[in-house]
C-alpha cells in the first residue's frame, strides 16, 4: 500500500505538470543503499569519463558513481554514430533510466548529476525537467549538479566562475532549472563557445539550434519554437528586418567559421582541468568538491 501511494503521487504529479507537489515520503533505509547516486555524463567522442574522471573520483562511501553509456556522437557517418540530437536523446534516456533504476532500488538515495560538453546538455536537460515537474523524479529526489560546458547554458543559470555575457550555442533552455536552480551550478570558460557564444553570433547560434533539434521530440515543439523566436527576436533588435539579411550574409558566417577554428584550435573547451573558477580551485576540482559534500 505504501508503494502504491508513492506511485500514484508520483503519476498524479506527472500528469499535472508538477503543479502540485506531492508530499516528501520518510522512506526507509535499505542495505546496501547510497545515500547519493552520482550519475556521469561524458562529453562527445569520450571512451570514458574523460575530462569528468577527476570530478567523480574519490567521492565517499556513501556515494556511488555510474557513468552514463550512450552513443556520444555527432554525425551519423561517425562510425555508426547518431546525429547530435538523437545522441544527446539518448544520454538524457540513459541518465533518466539509471536514476529511476536506483530510486526503485533504493527509495532514500537522492540523485546528483554532472556532465561535460554534450553530457551536460544531456544531464541539464534531466535536472530541468525534475525542476519543472516534468518528470517522476521529484526535485525532494535531487540533490544537485554540476555542468561543465553545456551547451544550453542560460545568462540566468547559477554560474561557477567569472562572470559571462554570452549563452550556450544551443540556446537557452526556456523553463530553466526551476525548483532545483540553487542546486545546479554551471562551469563554462569565457573562450568556449559552445557554453559562451555571442549573442551577435547569429550564424553559429542557428548552426547550434539545427544541431539540438536535429532529432525532434514532438512534445518539445514549444520549446522549439520558443528558442527560434528568441533568435529571431535577437536579429530583429540589431537594427529591424532589414538588418537580417547582413547579419545572415556569407561574410558573416566566414567571420564566425574562423573564429570558431581559432576558439577550436585554442584548446578552452577541453581545458577544465586548468582553468581556474577561482583562485587556485579549477573547474574540475569545484564540481569534485561539490559532490563530495553532498548528503
Amino acid at each position: 500500500m505504501r508503494r502504491g501511494l508513492i506511485v500514484l503521487a508520483a503519476v498524479v504529479s506527472a500528469l499535472t505538470g508538477g503543479l502540485v507537489m506531492p508530499a516528501a515520503t520518510q522512506a526507509q533505509p535499505t542495505s546496501g543503499c547510497p545515500k547519493i547516486f552520482v550519475l556521469a555524463v561524458p562529453g562527445t567522442w569520450a571512451s570514458g569519463p574523460g575530462v569528468l574522471g577527476s570530478v567523480i573520483s574519490g567521492l565517499g562511501p556513501q556515494t556511488q558513481v555510474e557513468i552514463v553509456g550512450y552513443n556520444a556522437t555527432a554525425f551519423p557517418w561517425e562510425n555508426g554514430g547518431a546525429i547530435y540530437g538523437h545522441s544527446k536523446a539518448q544520454a538524457a534516456a540513459n541518465t533518466r533510466g539509471l536514476a529511476l533504476a536506483m530510486l526503485r532500488r533504493c527509495p532514500g538515495a537522492r540523485i546528483a548529476l554532472t556532465g561535460y560538453s554534450q553530457g551536460a546538455d544531456a544531464a541539464g536537460d534531466v535536472a530541468s525537467e525534475i525542476g519543472t515537474g516534468q518528470g517522476v523524479i521529484r526535485p525532494s529526489q535531487f540533490a544537485g549538479a554540476v555542468l561543465i560546458s553545456d551547451p544550453r547554458r542560460s545568462r540566468r543559470d547559477a554560474l561557477v566562475g567569472p562572470p559571462l555575457t554570452g549563452q550556450g550555442s544551443g540556446g537557452a533552455r526556456l523553463n530553466g532549472f526551476g525548483w532545483v536552480s540553487n542546486k545546479t551550478f554551471t562551469i563554462c570558460a569565457p573562450q568556449d563557445l559552445y557554453c559562451n557564444v555571442p549573442r551577435d553570433y547569429y550564424v553559429t547560434r542557428i548552426v547550434g539550434y539545427l544541431a539540438e533539434t536535429s532529432d525532434p521530440t514532438p512534445s518539445q515543439i514549444a520549446q522549439y519554437q520558443g528558442e527560434a523566436a528568441a533568435i529571431f527576436v535577437d536579429l530583429t533588435l540589431r537594427g529591424g528586418l532589414g538588418a537580417i539579411p547582413g547579419e545572415l550574409s556569407n561574410a558573416k558566417a566566414r567571420e564566425q567559421i574562423i573564429e570558431f577554428n581559432r576558439f577550436l584550435e585554442s584548446g578552452a573547451h577541453s581545458d577544465y582541468t586548468r582553468f581556474e573558477v577561482k583562485p587556485g580551485v579549477t573547474a574540475v576540482a569545484w564540481a569534485h568538491n561539490f559532490l563530495a559534500k553532498l548528503r
